[in-house]
């Protein structure tokens, strides 16, 4: 019931494509502008879809999700899976391990260890691999949590340089969505200079 939930939210606040163009640019702006024919543009569109739909705010300071439910009477049986997708986390995470039917990870800006459910297959994927992923609750499996449709990999070889951008993130106090949208900036640049270590794109993309 969770992504069909998401799926009618979606539909019911893109009927302005004007509204949704605006938005579009100002994502394109935080993390690197993707054309329709570039390699990252189905993943770059799952993760702009999530940030419009649980993180964007409106001239009244709400999300989407968050004036979906101020509209909805309290007995409307949608409620327990806005209220999990407005209750979602995106973060970077590591994975720990494989587990079955799904990953243990670790959060590596907010902290925490999660065990998330996730029947997609994933392959390739194993221990220590950084990604920018949503962590939503199941409010049908309660307490397992799911993952969000945006699934974003930076590349392993480098993995110390992103460690040492969250070290110094932490350091500074940096918002976690700036952060995010840095590394996806990098994550980006690695496909425009293909010459260059990811590792030294990484590390000179800092600050």
């Amino acid at each position: 019931m969770l992504w069909p939930v998401f799926d009618e939210l979606l539909q019911l606040t893109t009927s302005e494509p004007e509204q949704l163009v605006a938005a579009r640019r100002v994502f394109s702006q935080l993390t690197g502008p993707v054309e329709p024919d570039h390699e990252l543009y189905a993943e770059r569109s799952d993760a702009f879809v999530e940030w419009f739909l649980f993180e964007q705010r409106d001239e009244a300071g709400l999300t989407r999700v968050e004036r979906r439910l101020q509209e909805l009477p309290h007995t409307d049986p949608h409620r327990p899976h806005l209220q999990a997708l407005r209750s979602s986390h995106r973060s970077l995470f590591q994975v720990v391990r494989l587990v079955p039917g799904g990953l243990l990870l670790d959060d590596l800006i907010g902290g925490g260890r999660f065990s998330v459910e996730e029947r997609r297959r994933l392959p390739g994927v194993s221990a220590g691999d950084l990604f920018e992923a949503r962590l939503i609750p199941d409010p049908d499996h309660r307490p397992a949590l799911c993952f969000g449709r945006a699934l974003l990999f930076h590349p392993r070889e480098a993995a110390d340089a992103v460690l040492a951008q969250v070290r110094r993130a932490h350091s500074i106090l940096e918002p976690r969505h700036e952060l995010l949208s840095r590394l996806l900036r990098l994550r980006l640049r690695c496909f425009s200079y293909r010459h260059v270590s990811a590792a030294r794109i990484y590390a000179q993309g800092a600050g």
